[in-house]
């Protein structure tokens, strides 16, 4: 009996055994649209915070170069707020050259303390600048596999749109949407 069924399976065409073999394949379930949105904003918080860490100590070095007393306080209120794009670091920079211009250090002989705090709100302006228009877009873009392009669009479009919240909430929400998208239409 066995012989005849190894020849009936030899003689018939391979399709009994091609619908063996697509039976036994391991199917690798697709990952459910919920883990994908996870992992994109838990990609998304983990760069904003290695962001936060290189603004902190960026931050930190130009304010010690300054002379300017609490300077890491100040790094750390100017790290913290930059997660805010364009707005969070002016605010931060704006206090360290309050600070700066009152504190008595002399960084430039004979120079008068506002000339001082310029010269470090331009500083800190130069280091906001590289992070909102360079750093950001290529960190998030490449934690997300997103064009930077799209990121600092995002950013510009959301800050226009819906103001200083839209700014907070243009890259997630951009994320998420296309996210979505490539969960549907890929």
């Amino acid at each position: 009996m066995t012989r005849a069924l190894v020849f009936s399976l030899l003689n018939t065409d391979n399709d009994v055994m091609a619908k063996v073999k697509v039976k036994t394949k391991k199917k690798i379930p697709e990952q459910s649209l919920g883990k994908k949105i996870v992992k994109v904003l838990v990609n998304y918080f983990t760069t904003q915070f290695i962001l936060m860490i290189i603004v902190g100590f960026a931050a930190w070095g130009i304010l010690v170069w300054f002379k300017v007393q609490y300077a890491i306080l100040l790094a750390i209120l100017i790290a913290i707020l930059s997660v805010i794009p364009h707005f969070g670091m002016a605010l931060g920079s704006i206090t360290a050259a309050i600070v700066a211009i009152f504190d008595k250090v002399v960084f430039v002989n004979n120079a008068p303390a506002i000339v001082e705090g310029i010269l470090l709100l331009l500083a800190l302006f130069v280091l906001n600048k590289i992070v909102d228009f360079l750093l950001a877009p290529i960190f998030l873009g490449a934690a997300n596999k997103v064009n930077p392009l799209i990121i600092f669009f995002a950013v510009i479009l959301g800050t226009l749109t819906f103001g200083l919240v839209g700014a907070i909430l243009a890259v997630p929400v951009t994320l998420v949407a296309i996210t979505v998208w490539q969960h549907f239409y890929k």
